[in-house]
């Protein structure tokens, strides 16, 4: 993987993963699709992982941060650097396929009207079973696992999808470029639906490959943290991205996901409340800045918000959140009722 420029920039972000990289790296080394680079991203780690990259890996390009960025932020540090034409971003706790690489990037270089492309994910412990194939972007902003716990040998057909998972993505250079990355204000989850809202927006298409396989040590929790920064950045993308117009459009959907998302917190405990909380206490302290990021989403949208609906889903896979099936069922038939009969509402006036 030296000398002249790279076809593929392979961007691994890391923050205390030295363990998972002793398994990853490895495992990108081998790819028989072998025209691209690594570039490995330290966020501050405090377990040797920069050592150990560079004490085994001399090829690898190494950017330090100097302090735990985040998520978004930390990417774009490895964007900066990126020579590829194609930028492919994969997590530390992942072990792709031999093939993962190759088939990740060849829709990207046969078909010009595909923006990104984003794997098959399938759990590291659990093989035989789904993490997600690409993401489900719900019209109210929350994002959601596609196909989790399904059986390894569904969801097998190509197709166009809302989200690309975070986990294991490519994108165009040029495109990234004219979105300008990650939002670093998102800092940990749904950057991911972000930035594939303002792909599709700047007039991109987005698919899912089942042939490209990786296996993420992935397990479904929502701590109190995570709650919050699932709340916050689920108001962000909505208002950087919608028009007055859908944000109006939207309200009593909306309504009704705060009291789905504040249920879903008050049986979590206190700390979610407080979560949930601090999210619209953050908003309304930054609204200013919201203002001035959401002007220059909406300065590159090309797709108008009628035709980007149709990737959007009116269902939430409420399993995903509650603990019990029955209670899960319940919730299930009646508030998704209301958002299918809502969306089809929404779709006949935006």
């Amino acid at each position: 993987m030296s000398g002249k420029h790279k076809s593929v920039s392979v961007v691994i972000l890391s923050y205390n993963s030295k363990e998972d990289l002793k398994e990853c790296i490895p495992s990108l080394i081998s790819q028989t699709y072998q025209d691209f680079e690594i570039i490995f991203v330290d966020n501050a780690s405090t377990d040797g992982s920069e050592e150990f990259i560079r004490a085994n890996y001399p090829e690898i390009k190494v950017v330090q941060t100097g302090k735990n960025l985040g998520y978004p932020a930390g990417n774009n540090a490895g964007f900066e650097v990126a020579e590829g034409e194609y930028i492919v971003v994969v997590n530390p706790d992942t072990v792709p396929d031999p093939e993962w690489l190759a088939e990740l990037v060849k829709p990207l270089e046969n078909d010009l009207t595909i923006a990104a492309t984003t794997s098959k994910v399938l759990i590291y412990y659990q093989k035989d079973k789904i993490n997600t194939c690409a993401n489900t972007a719900h019209y109210t902003g929350l994002t959601f696992c596609r196909g989790l716990n399904k059986s390894a040998s569904e969801l097998d057909s190509c197709q166009p999808v809302g989200a690309v998972s975070g986990c294991s993505f490519a994108i165009r250079s040029d495109m990234l470029k004219n979105i300008n990355g990650f939002d670093s204000d998102f800092f940990l989850y749904q950057e991911d639906a972000d930035l594939s809202w303002r792909i599709r927006f700047a007039g991109g298409k987005i698919m899912y490959i089942p042939e490209s396989i990786i296996y993420h040590k992935f397990r479904l929790s929502i701590a109190p943290q995570k709650e919050f920064y699932l709340e916050r950045n689920r108001y962000l993308i909505l208002l950087k991205n919608f028009s007055l117009k859908t944000l109006l459009l939207l309200s009593p959907a909306l309504f009704v996901t705060e009291i789905v998302t504040m249920s879903h917190a008050i049986l979590s405990g206190p700390k979610h409340v407080k979560s949930k909380l601090m999210a619209y206490f953050w908003i309304i302290r930054n609204f200013k800045e919201i203002l001035t990021k959401r002007r220059e989403t909406l300065s590159i949208k090309i797709t108008t918000d009628r035709d980007f609906f149709r990737l959007l889903d009116w269902k939430i896979p409420f399993e995903q959140v509650i603990k019990y099936p029955i209670m899960s069922k319940t919730v299930d038939a009646v508030f998704n009722s209301f958002y299918s009969f809502h969306m089809k509402m929404i779709r006949r006036i935006v």
